[in-house]
C-alpha cells in the first residue's frame, strides 16, 4: 500500500464524514453486537432448557431425555432458530448501515463509507500489529479495500455523480 494513496483516502474530508457516519450507524452495530453474543446464549439455552424442563416434569434422569425425540427436536429446532433469528437480525443491520451510506453519503463521497470503515480499521490495526504475518494480512486487506474504493469513486466521477 502507498503512503499517498492511503493519504488520498484517509483525507480530513473523508475522515469527517466516515465519523459522521459511524455516529448515524452506531444503533444497527448495536444491534450486530447483541445479536452475535445471543446467537451463543440462545444456543446454551435451547440445549439446557429442555433439559431441564425434562427433569422437573418427570423426573427422571434428565441426561436420559437427550435421546427422547421430543426433546431432541426442541433441542435442534431451538439452535436452528436461534441461528436463524441471530443472523437475520445481523442481516437487516448491515443492510440498513448501506441503505444509509448508499442514499445520504455515496453521493458526497463517491464510494461506500463502508468500505471506508472497514479501511480504516485495517489501517489501524495494522499499526498495531507486531508480527510479519498480521501486518501482511492487514496490507492485503487495506489493498483489497483501496481498490475498492477508487473503483468505486471512479466509477461515480465518469458518471458524473459525486458532488
Amino acid at each position: 500500500m502507498h503512503p499517498s494513496l492511503q493519504e488520498d483516502i484517509l483525507n480530513d474530508k473523508n475522515i469527517d464524514m466516515l465519523n459522521r457516519f459511524e455516529r448515524d450507524v452506531a444503533v444497527y452495530d448495536k444491534l450486530s453486537e447483541l445479536s452475535a453474543a445471543m446467537s451463543s446464549v440462545g444456543i446454551l439455552c435451547s440445549i439446557f432448557i429442555p433439559i431441564l424442563l425434562y427433569h422437573l416434569f418427570v423426573h427422571g434422569n434428565p441426561f436420559s431425555g437427550i435421546t427422547i425425540f421430543p426433546y431432541l427436536y426442541c433441542v435442534i429446532g431451538g439452535i436452528l432458530m436461534t441461528m436463524l433469528i441471530t443472523r437475520l437480525a445481523i442481516i437487516y443491520a448491515d443492510h440498513k448501515k448501506h441503505q444509509v451510506s448508499r442514499t445520504i453519503y455515496r453521493p458526497i463521497t463517491g464510494f461506500c463509507m463502508c468500505d471506508l470503515s472497514i479501511f480504516r480499521s485495517h489501517a489501524r490495526k495494522l499499526e498495531r500489529a507486531k508480527t510479519m504475518g498480521d501486518r501482511l494480512r492487514y496490507v492485503k486487506l487495506m489493498n483489497y479495500y483501496s481498490e475498492n474504493i477508487l473503483r468505486q469513486r471512479y466509477r461515480m466521477e465518469k458518471l458524473g455523480i459525486t458532488q
